[in-house]
């Protein structure tokens, strides 16, 4: 799952501060709806009825009304905001003057949600949730491999294989996987030789890592994704790429479903990717145990323990924008943490007014994210450098 949660808005109050008006485009051009946003309706039984509109671009969200959104699709090209208001009130009945659908046309552009055609786009918003990227030169290293909508894919999944939700599956799953760590340890001598064999000769265990790693991070957020989709929470989007030797990947719930659940449910969803993780290591293990060393088999199974064990290291680690950060946030009650610790930080740095009042606890607990963070992104680019080293150096001998 993202780091953090989405903002979810309306256009007339949202978390992202819209552009200068100088950088607004002139509304002269006739505007459009944008047709790649994704519209969910309200959740069935809840007593929010607003809609949530997708920018799968931005992945941000913003709520509207059902008048809203009614009014905003009206927006095709063709109409300008005078005709608009004559479409309203011949065909619905309904009166806006024109200054309010000139105010709430310069709303909707500012957020992106319209665009002018045959112009050229404006600057997209930036998720004010995402905070600092906690991958350098990520936007250069990353290789993205899948993005899609999942949700009718985790329907046919839940309808035919919902017992992957059970509570049976889950504690068997954990049996299996405390059961899988024993026979490391007790066998570990091996375990670690098997895992010398494969990794220190030749690049031929890259045949073997990179599928690995991208099935492992597809499991581990299709236990996020199935999770949701248990307590009824939509998924807006489903991603994997690959980022240096690791593979990365994200499924982001509808921020509206997610955050009505509990906090239990919430933590719930987040711990399912973790632990769909080692039990892809674990099934590792259990081809590895009976195997004969040198073999195709046995090489998968080394893999799919150690490569996969090691790809979850990074959502385990506080200091990155994963499912133990994430899980810190809801604890602490605290959401997008490190992104308002860094903005505390430049603030009082540049003995600016702080956007933030804060109590000195809250105050301590932003210093201590900003330094762990620092010293947590220098010692991981450290050791990442250090291993791609080593790998090099034993290649080149």
């Amino acid at each position: 799952m993202s780091g953090d949660c989405g903002a979810t808005a309306r256009p007339e109050a949202c978390a992202v501060k819209p552009p200068e008006a100088a950088a607004v485009r002139p509304l002269e051009a006739r505007l459009q709806f944008r047709a790649d946003l994704r519209i969910y309706p309200p959740r069935e039984g809840g007593d929010d009825r607003h809609y949530t509109v997708y920018d799968p671009v931005s992945d941000l969200s913003y709520r509207l009304g059902a008048n809203e959104l009614s009014v905003a699709r009206l927006f095709n090209g063709k109409r300008g905001v005078v005709d608009i208001g004559v479409h309203l009130a011949s065909a619905h009945g309904r009166h806006a003057s024109a200054d309010k659908l000139a105010a709430f046309e310069k709303r909707l552009l500012s957020l992106r949600l319209l665009t002018a055609p045959g112009q050229a786009e404006l600057p997209r918003l930036r998720d004010p949730a995402t905070g600092i990227s906690y991958g350098p030169l990520k936007a250069m290293l990353m290789l993205p491999l899948l993005r899609m909508q999942p949700e009718a894919l985790l329907d046919r999944i839940y309808e035919t294989c919902g017992w992957l939700c059970s509570r049976a599956f889950v504690l068997a799953g954990l049996g299996a996987i405390l059961a899988a760590l024993s026979v490391v340890l007790l066998r570990f001598g091996q375990f670690s030789a098997d895992v010398a064999a494969v990794y220190g000769t030749g690049v031929g265990w890259l045949l073997w890592h990179y599928p690995v790693v991208v099935a492992s991070i597809a499991v581990h957020e299709l236990g996020h994704a199935l999770s949701c989709r248990r307590y009824r929470v939509r998924v807006t989007d489903f991603g994997i790429a690959i980022y240096l030797l690791m593979a990365t990947g994200w499924a982001r719930p509808l921020q509206g479903d997610w955050l009505a659940l509990g906090r239990r449910e919430r933590m719930v969803t987040i711990a399912m990717g973790p632990y769909a993780s080692l039990l892809f290591a674990a099934a590792g293990v259990a081809v590895w145990t009976p195997t004969t060393a040198g073999g195709a088999w046995h090489t998968l199974g080394v893999v799919m323990a150690f490569s996969a064990t090691l790809s979850l290291i990074p959502t385990l680690l506080p200091i990155f924008n994963g499912d133990t950060y994430l899980a810190l946030t809801e604890y602490l009650g605290v959401p997008r943490l490190r992104q308002r610790a860094f903005q505390h930080a430049r603030e009082t740095l540049r003995r600016r007014p702080h956007a933030e009042r804060v109590a000195p606890r809250r105050a301590a607990l932003y210093w201590s994210t900003v330094l762990a963070t620092t010293l947590g992104w220098a010692l991981a680019w450290a050791c990442l450098l250090s291993l791609l080293s080593k790998i090099a150096h034993v290649q080149l001998s």
